[in-house]
């Protein structure tokens, strides 16, 4: 098997694994996508609020989370064009957040804070953009781009910080 091949093989299998831990972290309790805010002030009493618009056109999600024990936050998108911006405060806990998208131009803005963040990005497209911000003692992300034109952003803040991109043109 040639290099190219090697490293699209690799790619895929970056991209089922971020799909698998989708699965897995949707399949919990979730509240209800409008929600809105939730629970007291502050960070002791955990808040979501979720929004976004999705047609075979546009897919457009926004999601704010934060409390010391927020849900992982999912979001996959099919549509031509997807955008999905998530910001997660979690105080010292521990912040999770798998976005896939499969479209013609696809757009991520993620931004977390807390003890440990975790990102598990996932596009394929002709363009990809995704801008990562991570705040935490453990700061951890996986970004795949599958797309002709892909760019990527990620700054880390922490003691610890892991960073996997793979950039691959179609």
């Amino acid at each position: 098997m040639g290099l190219r091949y090697g490293r699209k093989l690799l790619a895929l299998l970056a991209l089922l694994a971020a799909i698998s831990v989708a699965s897995e972290a949707s399949a919990g309790s979730r509240p209800s996508p409008f929600a809105g805010l939730q629970g007291g002030g502050g960070l002791q009493g955990g808040g979501l609020m979720q929004g976004g618009v999705t047609n075979p056109s546009v897919s457009i999600q926004t999601v704010v989370e934060y409390g010391n024990n927020p849900q992982p936050i999912t979001i996959v998108e099919n549509s031509s064009i997807n955008i999905a911006r998530v910001i997660q405060f979690g105080g010292t806990g521990t912040v999770d957040a798998t976005i896939v998208q499969n479209g013609t131009r696809n757009y991520v803005d993620l931004i977390q804070i807390g003890g440990t963040t975790n990102a598990a990005i996932g596009q394929s497209g002709v363009n990809n953009i995704a801008d990562i911000t991570q705040v935490g003692n453990s700061t951890n992300a996986l970004l795949l781009q599958i797309g002709d034109m892909n760019t990527g952003a990620v700054q880390q803040f922490g003691r610890f910080n892991w960073l996997s991109i793979f950039q691959f043109g179609r």
